[in-house]
């Protein structure tokens, strides 16, 4: 069974995978992003990322430890944290920057709102993609779906990906 989310509410609600630390699910506690607050900062060096749009920014509970110096803007469908912006990205074009990070985000959408949200991220004229990726449903994706990392991060057993794409 895939995670995409039917229900509205349930971004509302939040996830209970964070437990305490963070309403964002598990994918935002600092014990599971260690890996990430080191590789994210090694991208921006090599491919001279100057400006991020977070887009799916949450609470910003490990994003506030993040090393790295870049231009950052956070947005998020429902905002959970003062400097997070509210934003759709099914039904808005995100800020031109350098890259956009986009995690644990797109998984959650139903297909065509997936690709509403890829070709709005493609109108943002931004550079990069850093997005998440479950293999393990890519037989239910539409190939439209799929692109080419210039570089992937394995993040865990299960074989979920952070993805480095060129757009």
């Amino acid at each position: 069974m895939s995670d995409i989310i039917t229900r509205q509410k349930k971004y509302h609600e939040g996830w209970k995978g964070g437990g305490a630390e963070t309403p964002c699910g598990s994918g935002s506690k600092l014990e599971n992003t260690i890996e990430q607050r080191v590789w994210l900062p090694k991208m921006v060096k090599k491919y001279k990322i100057k400006s991020v749009a977070d887009i799916g920014a949450g609470d910003l509970n490990w994003m506030q430890h993040m090393a790295w110096q870049v231009k950052y803007s956070a947005f998020d469908l429902v905002p959970r944290h003062k400097t997070v912006t509210e934003f759709d990205l099914v039904k808005e074009v995100p800020p031109k920057m350098d890259a956009i990070l986009c995690l644990w985000v797109l998984n959650h959408f139903p297909y065509d709102d997936c690709l509403k949200a890829l070709e709005n991220i493609k109108a943002s004229g931004s550079k990069y993609l850093i997005m998440t990726d479950r293999p393990v449903w890519h037989h239910e994706q539409p190939p439209e779906i799929q692109m080419e990392a210039l570089e992937t991060l394995v993040l865990n057993k299960k074989g979920d990906q952070i993805k480095l794409i060129k757009l």
